[in-house]
C-alpha cells in the first residue's frame, strides 16, 4: 500500500476511535463557552481554490493559478491512476503544471499569497 493510502486510513482509523472513546463515556476534552459580546464574525477569504481541466489528451491539461495565486499541488489523474504532476514549467514566475497523454485530467490546487 502506498504511504499517502496507509496515512490516510490511519487518520480515518484516529477519528473513529476518538468518536468510540466519546461515545462510551470516555474523556471529553474542554468546553469553552461562547464570549458574551463577541464581535462580528469577518468576512470569509477562500485562501485555497482548485483548478480542474479534462483535456489531457490532446494537449496535457497546461493549468496556472492566478496571479496572485500560488500552485500547491496538482495531480494528474488517468483512467487506472492518479500521480502528481512532473511536468512543471515556470514563464514570467508564474508555475504552470500539465500532464502525459495518458491522462484525463488534472486537478490543481492553488493559494492565495
Amino acid at each position: 500500500m502506498r504511504s499517502s493510502s496507509m496515512i490516510f486510513l490511519g487518520a480515518i482509523a484516529l477519528v473513529a476511535g476518538l468518536a468510540v472513546v466519546n461515545h462510551n463515556g470516555g474523556s471529553q476534552g474542554i468546553v469553552i463557552d461562547q464570549a458574551i459580546a463577541a464581535p462580528p464574525a469577518a468576512p470569509v477569504i477562500n485562501a485555497f481554490r482548485t483548478v480542474t481541466s479534462s483535456t489531457c489528451s490532446s494537449n496535457g491539461c497546461p493549468t496556472t493559478c492566478e496571479a496572485d495565486e500560488a500552485l500547491i499541488s496538482a495531480i494528474c489523474i488517468g483512467p487506472s491512476s492518479a500521480k502528481f504532476s512532473d511536468n512543471l514549467q515556470i514563464d514570467n514566475g508564474q508555475m504552470t503544471a500539465s500532464c502525459g497523454p495518458s491522462s484525463t485530467t488534472i486537478v490543481v490546487s492553488c493559494a492565495r499569497k
